[in-house]
């Protein structure tokens, strides 16, 4: 197999690619193991920022809808970071069974828990961590009988106490900053999280689109007992790219999927306008942590005040007259 990266990756991710390829082949390479539910991966997130009037996002696919809503002083999470963002608190919600969330004492240390070590990470970060948890999530199947209404909503999370100086990421907090995840949301990322490489995660967390596609390939070879093709612009549209030329998309996944079986020997290819997919090597072949049951915590309710004097007795006879 060809072991250099593709010369149309960014500079930035071809030599990060190929110092993880020579680390490899050194035998050096460790392994950490992230993850991600597969809502994301069937549906992703938008690449670019909406506009600022719009309220909610829909994706469509062929066996059901997702829709997702903002909070009224926030966006529609878009881009790398709100990927990397919602990786993170997948990976969380799995590796350690909880719907709480840590996102440490400072800035710089959530920063560089989601891979972003360069220092380099700006104010968009926590913009897209906050667009993320204050989203709403509703997903229904497709091609329902009239009168037939199914479908699944919930918020991402129900409360949060963050606070960052991105000016001075290194300034601490007096406590650890937290999110506390819908019990419905964490117990349903929990249940169906699919395991990520983590370094081909970082490779690609400038490129969205690389992010979804690697992600979406993590999730069906997980399992995959058969070789599976279709319509390859029934992949460009379940990765958000349907508005663009077909032959420029598919130019685009061809060469990150080129990147991606430098490292990990995926069985994909396009041809003759399918997408061909094989049972593979799992995309970590690494022990998994073992799923116990998730621990959820719920959001605690601020304690109210005894009444300052008796409350009148109440009548509860049955009133006369109907």
């Amino acid at each position: 197999m060809e072991t250099t990266p593709s010369p149309l990756l960014s500079h930035t991710a071809a030599r990060e690619l190929s110092n993880l390829i020579a680390k490899k082949v050194m035998g050096e390479t460790a392994v950490d193991v992230g993850f991600s539910s597969n809502i994301f991966m069937v549906f992703g997130l938008p690449t670019r920022r909406l506009a600022d009037e719009q309220v909610f996002w829909k994706k469509k696919t062929s066996l059901c809808e997702l829709t997702i809503t903002r909070n009224p002083d926030y966006e529609i999470p878009w881009g790398c970071y709100a990927r990397m963002n919602q990786i993170y608190i997948d990976t969380e919600v799995r590796s350690k069974n909880t719907n709480i969330i840590d996102v440490g004492q400072s800035f710089r240390e959530y920063a560089q828990r989601i891979g972003y070590k360069d220092g380099r990470a700006n104010r968009a970060l926590l913009k897209q961590l906050l667009n993320y948890i204050t989203s709403v999530i509703y997903i229904k199947p497709g091609d329902l009988e009239p009168g037939h209404a199914v479908g699944i909503q919930t918020l991402i999370a129900n409360a949060w106490d963050i606070h960052f100086d991105v000016h001075n990421p290194e300034q601490l907090m007096f406590s650890k900053g937290k999110i506390v995840l819908e019990e419905k949301y964490a117990s349903y990322v929990h249940k169906h999280a699919v395991p990520l490489d983590m370094n081909v995660v970082n490779v690609f967390k400038r490129n969205p689109l690389a992010l979804d596609f690697y992600r979406f390939l993590a999730y069906r070879t997980n399992k995959l007992g058969k070789m599976i093709h279709f319509p390859d612009h029934l992949l460009f549209e379940q990765l958000g790219t349907d508005q663009e030329a077909d032959f420029i998309v598919r130019m685009r996944l061809r060469r990150i999927l080129k990147a991606i079986q430098t490292y990990w020997p995926v069985k994909a290819k396009f041809e003759s306008g399918e997408f061909i997919l094989e049972p593979s090597p799992p995309a970590v072949q690494h022990k998994i942590p073992s799923r116990k049951p998730i621990n959820i915590t719920p959001v605690a309710k601020p304690k109210s005040d005894p009444p300052a004097t008796p409350p009148e007795p109440q009548n509860l006879s049955p009133k006369s007259g109907g």
